[in-house]
């Protein structure tokens, strides 16, 4: 850890200790000798830097994001403004592992300052072939890019969108997770105590279509739900059984849990999380210089097996097939063909009070991702796009990554919405197309 490293963890720790609450008198009090005991503290971590088990890194950035139009549900055109500060440290001990990654941020969007710690966990060992994490953390897996069929763990739609690193799509949970190997198959469960729903879009940021107003909602949080009891029945269980034979994996998906956003509907009207079993596969492997996926999920809804309760979203096949590969030096370029399919497609338009925005009964995606990277990866350019030729919509995401040095990284990109219809996937979003830059210092 060099010197430069420990100072901003102390301002670190110090800023954030500061903006969650730290009584003044506390400083006030211990002063100087506050300061002489910092200092020891450094002198010893300098003494004993060769030993340390701890690891430190971390980044400051500022950001800043503004729509491309006008947005009538929002006099402020800011999508993005905030500065903030990242610590991750990890601890590697003989039998147990830790780990630490927190954000503490002042968004100037909603002007409220934030804390989010994305893992805090515990890892060991036992038994001889079984890994354990436990604590709050963030998992993934299947074969999709940005595209998620059997990965039911929560996403950030509001970071995504709104010009955030492509990290923060994926949010933390509280979870237990057990990783046992065997010959014949490896196993994961991921069990989380208490339902994690997505951090998705809710009108405080970016506008969303509500078919019972026939048009936009936003300005605000006007998306209140209703939750799942906080008790074991309602838990989270997703387990992945896989296995890697000559250079394949193989994998199959079990989930048991709730949509992950409000997308169904009380007797009393208002939003809520209906429950949701997921089977899924999926084969991932090399084929010529490039890599191929292909994917399969049943999205079981087991609160309306008929597809008959308009209030609750009908059960769905989901289909994925990729392949990535470098087409010219440093010149990668990435397609995916994505379907969702509705069951009881007749059943669901016989009872659907708004039939005229319902989604057609196949809805077809295309991806495509170009990503072109300089000598050392001084620059980075990349740009990511869905269409849909059964909604006529598309989402398309470019960016450009500058790295400075070692420290300073710049970014600038834009989120940018087209549809031909308000109420479709992307279409809903076309008045939160936006650009942004970050300013990103790291140590």
């Amino acid at each position: 850890m060099t010197n430069k490293t420990r100072i901003f963890k102390w301002l670190f720790m110090g800023g954030l200790l500061a903006a969650h609450g730290l009584p003044a008198s506390f400083a006030a009090e211990e002063g100087d000798s506050q300061d002489e005991k910092w200092g020891d503290v450094w002198e010893e971590e300098w003494d004993e830097e060769e030993s340390s088990n701890w690891s430190w890194a971390g980044f400051v950035e500022a950001g800043y994001g503004q729509r491309l139009q006008t947005d009538p549900l929002f006099e402020n055109k800011e999508t993005l403004n905030e500065l903030r500060g990242h610590l991750e440290t990890d601890y590697k001990g003989e039998d147990v592992d830790f780990s630490f990654r927190g954000d503490t941020w002042y968004d100037g969007v909603t002007d409220e300052m934030e804390l989010d710690i994305r893992e805090l966990a515990w890892s060991f060992s036992a038994f001889g072939n079984t890994d354990f994490k436990i604590g709050r953390q963030i998992s993934t897996w299947g074969t999709g890019d940005l595209v998620f069929l059997n990965d039911l763990f929560p996403k950030d739609w509001q970071s995504f969108f709104s010009g955030r690193e492509d990290t923060y799509l994926k949010a933390p949970a509280n979870s237990v997770r057990v990783t046992s190997y065997f010959d014949a198959v490896n196993v994961d469960l991921v069990w989380t105590p208490v339902f994690e729903e997505d951090r998705y879009i809710n009108g405080e940021r970016f506008s969303l279509f509500n078919p019972i107003v026939g048009g936009s909602i936003g300005g605000t949080d006007v998306v209140n739900p209703v939750e799942p009891d906080e008790n074991l029945g309602n838990s989270e269980i997703a387990l992945r059984l896989y296995k890697n034979v000559e250079g394949t994996e193989y994998a199959l998906y079990g989930y048991r849990g709730f949509d992950k956003q409000p997308v169904g509907i009380t007797n009393t009207l208002q939003p809520t999380f209906h429950r949701k079993d997921i089977f899924g596969a999926s084969v991932r492997g090399s084929i010529e210089s490039g890599l191929y996926n292909v994917e399969v999920a049943y999205h079981d809804a087991v609160e309306d097996s008929e597809g008959s309760d308009p209030f609750v979203k009908n059960s769905q096949w989901r289909f994925l097939a990729g392949y990535e590969a470098e087409v010219a030096t440093r010149l990668t370029l990435g397609l995916q063909y994505y379907l969702e399919w509705t069951k009881d497609y007749d059943e669901l338009i016989a009872n659907s009070p708004f039939p005229q925005y319902e989604a057609e009964e196949k809805r077809h995606l295309l991806t495509t991702r170009v990503t072109y990277r300089t000598a050392k990866d001084k620059f980075v350019w990349s740009l990511f796009a869905f269409y849909s030729p059964t909604d006529d919509d598309s989402y398309l995401r470019p960016s450009l990554n500058y790295r400075f040095s070692d420290e300073w990284l710049f970014t600038i990109g834009a989120n940018l919405f087209n549809g031909q219809e308000e109420h479709t996937f992307f279409g809903q979003f076309e008045d939160a197309s936006n650009a942004y830059v970050r300013v990103r210092y790291q140590f």
